[in-house]
Parts: structure tokens; sequence; C-alpha cells
């Protein structure tokens, strides 16, 4: 997937070498406007063809099904062929996540094997789960995120506790073979110091914004998918238009197409300028809209990338803030705390939150335990709500 992805951004905007951005820089200006509309249109239409005839069942529908039916019809020709697609959206620059691609198609290929070995059905929606997670791990060579992704998101409540011994060593074994891809460095190389009373005190602000940030974009993004275009004619046309806008914005911010790692990666190395401040806010302003209307629109596309780029540019922007005005603090580190609160947030998954993204950049042991306490605490502020309304019901 990670070929393909480089090979699909380089047929949409005709440049060979340099990560997405940079080939969105370098390339015509109707190319950039187009290119995401182009591919939009090309997945829409094939998106209408696949789900008139059936359409795809999910890693979700699979673990979730107690009688183990659903994993069994899983098959691998449509999962791999909708995992494609998705990673043709993304690598024609519109702005949905890619990692449910490989999440997809590994948890298609374990349910076969389970069927093939003749597993039971528990046994089977575990392998499935763990896959699944193993899938992300091996994308982003994170692979305690990928095990955390499994248990605390995909897998039920009561196969959690067993699940976790298997999605370890799983993810474990599916990182180490990504390393034939990514030679085992990490998704980002950030240099980060010891930690400081500023950037600690400054933490503070983020964590507030990244709790407003990520209650906000969960509710925008379940409110596009739940008003949805229908899966008409007019899926195509939609996701054709939502990346003719992401090709329009991409004029003024390269880092607004696609996914939204390479949105986190200028974040973390953002500079303390006013014109930086701008773009950080620019980010934070148009990524959750442009993720929502692709997404209502009718496009398959994971939410993580779209999630952790929202709050790294909004931790970096209130590192650059402070830094402008004379409080020196932690660029990278601010950009992290915020990733992870975001992420743990509209995932609802605080300790995938955490271990994820900070398994992104690696980072030293006390900016783990920073991001814990921002993105538990945000998570709890954030949940708190619903929980009354169950309690109350």
């Amino acid at each position: 997937m990670a070929f393909l992805l480089e090979g699909f951004e380089w047929l949409f905007y005709g440049v060979g070498e340099g990560a997405l951005p940079q080939r969105v820089q370098a390339a015509a200006a109707w190319r950039r406007v187009l290119a995401p509309a182009v591919g939009g249109l090309a997945a829409g239409g094939l998106w209408w063809w696949e789900r008139s005839t059936g359409g795809v069942l999910g890693v979700e529908a699979a673990v979730g099904d107690v009688s183990g039916r659903a994993s069994r019809r899983m098959g691998l020709l449509r999962p791999f062929a909708d995992g494609v697609l998705q990673v043709l959206t993304v690598g024609a620059g519109n702005s949905v996540g890619r990692e449910g691609a490989p999440r997809l198609m590994a948890g298609a290929v374990a349910a076969r094997v389970a069927s093939r070995l003749g597993l039971g059905p528990h046994p089977a929606r575990t392998l499935v789960a763990a896959a699944a997670g193993a899938g992300l791990a091996a994308m982003y060579n994170a692979p305690l995120g990928g095990a955390a992704f499994a248990v605390e998101i995909t897998m039920p409540a009561g196969m959690r506790r067993r699940g976790v011994w298997l999605a370890i060593p799983v993810s474990l074994l599916a990182t180490v073979v990504s390393w034939l891809h990514s030679g085992g460095r990490p998704t980002f190389a950030v240099s980060i110091d010891g930690p400081d009373s500023a950037t600690l005190m400054a933490a503070l602000p983020v964590a507030g914004l990244a709790a407003l940030l990520g209650a906000g974009a969960r509710s925008l993004w379940v409110r596009f998918k739940d008003h949805r275009l229908p899966d008409t004619w007019a899926l195509p046309l939609g996701i054709g238009a939502a990346g003719l806008l992401t090709g329009t914005a991409s004029l003024w911010l390269p880092v607004l197409p696609g996914n939204g790692r390479d949105a986190l990666e200028a974040a973390l190395v953002s500079p303390t300028t006013s014109a930086a401040l701008v773009g950080l806010a620019g980010v934070v302003i148009l990524k959750p809209l442009l993720t929502g209307i692709t997404l209502g629109a009718g496009a398959t596309g994971g939410l993580l990338a779209p999630s952790f780029a929202l709050g790294g540019s909004a931790g970096a922007a209130v590192a650059v803030a402070a830094n402008l005005a004379g409080w020196q603090v932690s660029v990278p580190v601010l950009a992290l705390v915020g990733a992870g609160a975001v992420l743990s947030i509209t995932q609802r998954a605080p300790v995938f939150g955490t271990v994820f993204v900070w398994e992104l950049a690696r980072g030293p042991l006390w900016v783990l335990a920073l991001m814990a306490v921002v993105s538990v605490c945000c998570w709890w502020l954030t949940s708190r709500p619903s929980r009354m309304r169950g309690s109350s019901a």
C-alpha cells in the first residue's frame, strides 16, 4: 500500500520524488486543483458499482458478529479492491485517512486463514481484530499503537482481556516485516530536549483547545456521515466536488491534500513566524471541514490521520504563539500532546491515542507521560456528557 500510494501520487501530480506536499507544490496550478477532483470522480464511480453489487463487509462487522458467519463472508477480492480505492482517493489528494485500507485487507486475510484452519467463532473474530491492528502498526511503524487499536477500538469488551495477548505479537511481527520498506525508522524524526516548566505550563491551554477541537470534529464528522449522499450517480459527482474544494484550498496550503500525515509532520517542525501561525490555523479550520465534506460525499476512509493532523496543528499553533510572545516552549512536544489528545477524543480511546502518536516520533518517556495525562483528562471531560446521558436514561 505504501508503494501503491507513491504510485498514485506520481500519477495524479506528475512528480516522481518527494512527499505529497512537495509534489503538490511542484505540480502546475491546474493539476493541483483537478487531481483530487479526478481521483474522487474515478473512485466514486467504482464505489457506486461496488456498493450496488453487494458492498464490502468491514472488519467491525466481522468482529461484532458473535456467530462468526460474517468473517467467513468477507472474501478477499472486494476488501482488496476497496483498499486500493481508498489509497487511490488519498493518493489523488482527497482529505481522508488511508489507514482503513491495510486494516481491511489484513482483516480479510486473517478471516480467510481462520476459515482454512477451521477456527471457532471467538478465535476467528479475535484474529481478525488483531490483524486489523497489525495492518495499522505496519503502516506507521507503531506496534504498540496497532495492538492498542485492535484491543481498545476493534474488539468488543468481552474479547479484550484475552485478545491483547494475540494483538501484541501479531502487531510486532507485522511491524518487523514492514521494516523491509521503512527500515525501522520512526514515522517522524524530531529532536526533543528535556522537560522545562514553560512547556509543561503551555500544555494546559493545548489540553483545553484539543478538548474543544476533538469533540467538535467528532460531532462534525458524525453529522456528515449520517447525512452522506446516497449511493447513486451523485456519489462520484459528490466526491469529485469535494476533491475540487480540497485542490483549490491546496493553492494556499499544500499540506491540506491527503490524509493528514504531512500536516502533522509540518506542525512538528513549524518555525516561529507569523506566517507559520496563520498556516497552522488554516489547517485547524480547513482540515476537519474538508474531511467531513469528503466523507459526506460518500468516500470511504479513516479518520486517524485527520485527527492527529488537527490536534498536532493546534498544539503547534499554541507553541508558535507562545514563542512569538517571548515564552520559549517546545513546538514538537506541544504538537504531539495536541495530536494525541484529539485522536483520543475522536476515537474515544485514550490509550490508543496516546501510545500511537507517541510511537510516531518515539520521543522521550517524559513526553509520553505528559501526553497520557492530557489525553486521559481530555477524553474524560469530553466523554462525561455521554456517560451522564446514558446513566439518566
